[in-house]
């Protein structure tokens, strides 16, 4: 199943207004500036963090369940909170070329740095630049770009 929001334009409320559930508001701050951007959520529960990015003046922000195939090239932004919930690593980059346009950029939760430290080798070989992480609790968020095709 596929959820879709598209959001008018409207202003974009104060952050003082909004109060994030824990993991979103490391995951927006990564995330960075969402206004004007077409993004991809690939979760099973990925409602709070749609309605987070609407919020901060994304203009559609898709749901995909694990196992679903993503249209081609539309989104700037792919948010997978749980790489865990995707069979492999080569799954993961494929699903991700397959959905963002040149330059966009993906946020990637894994379960620790060993498998942050792999996963980012295999993202610099695929075509992916300007790698940052955060790390939480049990969790760390991985930032990579795609670099434009030349």
């Amino acid at each position: 199943m596929i959820q879709t929001s598209i959001a008018a334009p409207s202003p974009v409320r104060p952050q003082s207004e909004v109060q994030e559930p824990a993991l979103l508001d490391p995951l927006l701050r990564l995330a960075g500036h969402v206004a004007n951007t077409h993004a991809l959520i690939v979760a099973d529960h990925g409602l709070d963090l749609m309605c987070g990015l609407i919020r901060r003046g994304c203009l559609a922000a898709t749901i995909l369940r694990i196992g679903d195939k993503p249209a081609s090239g539309e989104a700037d932004l792919v948010i997978i909170p749980q790489a865990a919930c995707l069979p492999s690593a080569d799954e993961l980059i494929q699903l991700v070329r397959r959905s963002l346009v040149p330059r966009g950029r993906l946020i990637v939760g894994v379960r620790d740095s060993e498998e942050a430290a792999a996963l980012a080798r295999r993202l610099r070989l695929n075509g992916f630049a300007a790698l940052r992480s955060t790390h939480l609790a049990g969790l760390t968020l991985l930032r990579a770009d795609l670099r434009s095709i030349s």
